[in-house]
């Protein structure tokens, strides 16, 4: 019989089983989209095709992710964890015996299938690992414990882009697909030997509709997270177009190259790992409000910059050296709402309101996106950060003059 943690385990080594496995999987998914991006940008060229790459990997969360939170408030944790890892090495492998079938459009939609397919699986195990974590870790630690979520996956931001870019030019895209199927093993087995508790039983009688209500109700119940919800929703409308097409800023705005490119999401990835680490050690304060509403302002100010940069060289590395800041930003905007959350919403509601809340916060990727391309191409990309910048700044006002959002960490 396998070795596995129990509930008497320190919280720590469960904790840190759980992770690293989710560290593993997640680098080799990003070392994986990150090719995919490169052949996108290098290939087709087209800001409308690098949108819809990116507009695959969030419908999903818009369809699915109510059903997940029923699915997760339901069934074992451990097995959805384990059988999306699986769902996701078998997509792996099929695309990985397929693609060389296909050239131009039609491989391009073969990509967007896999893109599609793989965020799939992360609408039902990232909400799961999201309830997980209040589960595992004690109350007063969970603003930490995200701060080193926070840390791991901007760890993993900053590995991917590099390690994909140097594959890219050496290997044949079916090899590098098939990293992915590594990494879902090793998640999988990490969380087979991890301790996860039950989930608790649920009213037999409850249909799925009948639960995505409570949990939409649930969510409702406290204003402040709603209305920031809908807050982070408008913000990640603007911001999420500019932030899928930072490859082609690089290329044809600023006349750089893909290595350049690679450049940018690592200085990114690395002001988001400063972000983590600063988080994971010294918390985010007494009032959570002010580093979320700081986080915003940093944010919008940032993309303002970056549409106002001259495309040459020298916007270039002022644009890549800015990155440091709005990454900082990012881990402020998620982590410390995330541990908010956890502590207000009751475990055996965790599942459908965290499914909730992560659609609303992500519908506005799609929506922004399905315009994106088409602007960039006929306004330029940098008219398109320039608005995302603006936009944001206002949600930073909005949630400073609304007193449900201000007092977030205190209702």
């Amino acid at each position: 019989m396998p070795f596995k943690l129990n509930q008497h385990t320190n919280w720590r080594l469960n904790f840190y089983l759980i992770f690293s496995g989710q560290f593993m999987s997640n680098l080799t998914t990003m070392i994986v989209q990150y090719a995919f991006m490169w052949y996108i940008t290098d290939v087709l060229k087209s800001a409308t095709a690098l949108s819809l790459s990116t507009l695959m990997m969030f419908l999903p969360w818009i369809f699915l992710a109510p059903v997940a939170g029923v699915v997760i408030d339901r069934w074992s944790r451990k097995v959805i964890m384990i059988s999306m890892d699986l769902l996701a090495a078998l997509v792996a492998i099929v695309i990985s015996l397929t693609i060389g079938q296909f050239s131009d459009g039609g491989l391009l939609t073969l990509l967007l299938v896999a893109m599609l397919a793989r965020a799939i699986t992360q609408v039902f195990q990232q909400p799961t690992l999201n309830t997980i974590v209040p589960a595992i870790v004690p109350e007063a630690q969970l603003t930490k414990a995200n701060g080193q979520i926070q840390t791991l996956q901007s760890l993993t931001a900053i590995i991917a882009p590099g390690i994909s870019a140097v594959l890219f030019g050496i290997m044949p895209m079916q090899w590098i697909i098939l990293l992915d199927v590594i990494g879902a093993v090793f998640g999988s087995l990490t969380v087979l030997l991890a301790y996860v508790p039950k989930t608790l039983p649920q009213a037999a009688d409850v249909s799925f509709f009948q639960n995505m209500r409570l949990g939409v109700r649930e969510l409702l119940r406290h204003r402040g997270i709603f209305q920031y919800s809908i807050l982070s929703l408008i913000s990640v409308m603007f911001i999420m177009p500019g932030a899928s097409l930072y490859p082609l800023m690089t290329t044809q705005h600023f006349g750089g190259i893909i290595g350049q490119a690679g450049i940018v999401e690592t200085v990114w990835s690395v002001g988001s790992l400063l972000g983590g680490i600063f988080i994971s050690v010294w918390g985010a304060g007494k009032n959570r409000f002010f580093a979320i509403f700081g986080s915003l302002v940093v944010m919008g100010a940032t993309f303002s910059l970056f549409g106002l940069l001259p495309p040459n060289q020298r916007g270039f590395w002022i644009f890549a050296s800015l990155n440091i800041f709005a990454g900082f930003a990012l881990a402020f905007m998620n982590s410390p709402f995330m541990a908010i959350v956890q502590e207000k919403i009751a475990p055996e509601m965790m599942g459908r309101v965290m499914s909730v809340l992560m659609a609303l916060t992500n519908i506005g990727a799609p929506v922004g996106l399905m315009f994106a391309g088409p602007l960039a191409d006929q306004l330029g990309i940098a008219q398109l950060f320039l608005i995302a910048g603006v936009a944001t700044l206002a949600t930073a006002a909005a949630a400073l003059l609304l007193p449900a959002v201000r007092r977030i960490d205190r209702e």
